[in-house]
């Protein structure tokens, strides 16, 4: 399920992105479209864990902390777009987005370092080199609208926006290489 909440949280952001970039008339579009796509992700990865969590201790220990760490990704970034779509839909202030923006990204990081760090062969595990590059999509991602709204850098939208776009396509091309089996699971 893993995939399908990386497909949506891409395409959140996705929607988020043309926000960013100005080509919504009214953002009450993109944070409804947002916050459904977040909330669809979080309820998805709760209904239908990948595996169970209760391993502690031995071979499965390593098994827990690679799917904790996945859905600690997962549920932040879905928390973040239910966020960004509830600031859209009330005409929230943007600096809370973007202080936000600073756990999240810290969370992205985690996981981006924790996957890249236990790649037995870089090109050998293909798994854990695509959960690395979500890692290192959503920090980035995270990283610019931290910048990008808690100190209004107006150089950095098109940046932002752009990225936001950008890695959300990688994102979901991800998710969808994971379901197709182009990247074959554990």
């Amino acid at each position: 399920m893993e995939a399908v909440a990386f497909i949506l949280i891409g395409g959140a952001l996705f929607s988020q992105s043309w926000n960013v970039l100005g080509l919504y008339a009214d953002g009450r579009t993109s944070g409804l479209l947002t916050a459904v796509l977040a909330v669809m992700a979080l309820l998805i990865f709760r209904m239908a864990p990948t595996a169970p969590m209760l391993f502690i201790g031995g071979a499965d220990s390593n098994v827990a902390a690679e799917m904790n760490i996945l859905e600690m990704l997962v549920i932040v970034w879905a928390v973040y777009g239910i966020g960004v779509g509830a600031q859209a839909l009330w005409d929230f202030d943007d600096r809370a987005i973007g202080f936000t923006a600073v756990i999240v990204t810290a969370i992205s990081a985690t996981a981006l370092f924790y996957y890249a760090f236990t790649l037995v062969d870089p090109y050998g595990n293909s798994v854990m080199l695509a959960m690395a590059a979500s890692g290192l999509i959503l920090s980035v991602i995270g990283g610019l609208v931290f910048f990008y709204l808690t100190f209004p850098f107006m150089a950095l939208r098109l940046v932002t926006g752009w990225f936001m776009l950008l890695g959300s396509i990688g994102l979901m091309a991800i998710g969808i290489s994971v379901i197709t089996t182009w990247v074959v699971p554990i």
